[in-house]
């Protein structure tokens, strides 16, 4: 019997997405003794969150640019080797934000931000490409859940443990840990990638010079409900930005407290721990949870624009926790029913461009606005954003069904279930 099926439907994951899974949770692992903090490592550079908004934006403007040429990598290659070349790259990055803290030169944050964009684009179309092209489409929302929740379970056993260890070291010397366990995770995945289960070659030609015009003609074809899609994926990313980053800030300038910022860094992760079971309540619930998260954000963001206690930004992170873990399961789901199986890299690369041009713009304007009107009227703003959003999606919810009940089986039983 498996250790993880009393608490996995284990018997839905496939051996190799288990196996990335584990990789993944090495590495995300280094990441979680210092993650948390990397806000307040850059507001040390700054001082004010709109330039701090700027640095952070080193790595949605690489993760943007290698989206394209990423995402038609995965649909042409094992997606194995796209992970490899993203764990090389992670060799340097904690290097980088080590040499940044020590000399004091933020070019090397800067660069090593800059390189996080580029790897993370290829270990994140790897496994997403891998898990679609593997599993059942009726489990699609249960094993998402279950990669979110193994990895960031020991993101968060790390995370609590550098609670202590801040104390005793510099936030520079935590993140250089990426760097050890990025080498293992590699040397596991090189081995891994040997025996590898059955994902074929593709053999059609690269070239790099086609991939942004292929990702620009993807978008072209696409449907109304992937449009639709990343239109919310867009303002979802835009303001949970804004508040994994800038939360963290807003508790450490109040006392100077860098465990009280990182509580908050962990309660955002924290409900991914049951990302298989909500996950699962997706599978069951599908799209009509969708209305009912916008809102319940918008309601979380008001909270926020009344009140400054560190207390209530603990719910709040808690709450966003939950909202964001639902929305991610969710639309990585009906991405995957909505895309072609032969262009899920490329639609998946575009999607998340999409998602990080929100990610990056959101704490740059919402930036702007704390520095010159202060925290209420940008809270104001994004709840009102999340209140809209939520009518849209409730008044399309039906014609949304309707298309899903044409593309599967499974939606198809959903809709008769209404």
């Amino acid at each position: 019997m498996n250790i993880l099926s009393p608490f996995f439907k284990i018997d839905v994951i496939p051996k190799g997405v288990r196996v990335l899974t584990y990789i993944t949770a090495l590495r995300w692992a280094g990441w979680g003794f210092a993650e948390a903090l990397l806000p307040v490592f850059f507001f040390s550079f700054t001082q004010n969150y709109a330039t701090t908004s700027l640095l952070r934006s080193a790595y949605d403007v690489s993760f943007i640019l290698t989206l394209p040429i990423a995402g038609l990598l995965a649909d042409k290659f094992r997606a194995t080797s796209l992970v490899m070349f993203g764990l090389v790259i992670y060799l340097f990055i904690g290097s980088g934000y080590f040499l940044a803290g020590l000399t004091g030169v933020v070019l090397f944050a800067i660069t090593a931000r800059f390189l996080n964009g580029i790897s993370y684009s290829f270990d994140i179309l790897g496994r997403d490409t891998y898990t679609r092209r593997v599993t059942k489409k009726e489990n699609l929302a249960t094993v998402f859940g279950f990669v979110d929740a193994f990895a960031n379970f020991w993101w968060i056993v790390a995370a609590i443990v550098g609670i202590f260890l801040v104390k005793y070291f510099s936030i520079y010397t935590l993140l250089f840990l990426v760097t050890p366990t990025s080498l293992l995770a590699l040397i596991i995945t090189w081995r891994f990638s040997k025996k590898e289960e059955g994902v074929s070659n593709l053999k059609e030609k690269f070239k790099v010079k086609t991939a942004y015009m292929e990702a620009f003609k993807e978008f072209g074809v696409w449907s109304w409900n992937l449009r639709l899609l990343a239109v919310f994926n867009f303002f979802i990313a835009f303001s949970s930005a804004v508040v994994g980053f800038f939360l963290p800030i807003e508790a450490y300038s109040q006392n100077g407290n860098l465990s009280q910022a990182m509580i908050i860094g962990i309660l955002l992760v924290l409900l991914t721990l049951f990302g298989s079971q909500l996950g699962g309540w997706f599978d069951k619930k599908g799209i009509s949870l969708f209305p009912y998260c916008f809102l319940l954000f918008g309601i979380l963001l008001a909270v926020l624009a009344f009140s400054n206690s560190y207390l209530v930004k603990l719910g709040v992170a808690f709450g966003v926790g939950i909202v964001l873990e639902l929305l991610t399961l969710g639309s990585n789901e009906l991405i995957t029913v909505c895309a072609n199986p032969e262009h899920f890299g490329r639609v998946g690369g575009v999607m998340r461009s999409i998602y990080d041009v929100g990610s990056m713009t959101g704490p740059l304007i919402i930036g702007i606005l704390i520095d010159s009107q202060g925290v209420k009227l940008p809270y104001l703003l994004m709840a009102t954003l999340m209140m809209v959003l939520s009518i849209i999606f409730y008044l399309t919810k039906n014609k949304m069904l309707l298309f899903f009940s044409l593309t599967t089986d499974r939606y198809h039983h959903k809709v008769h279930q209404r």
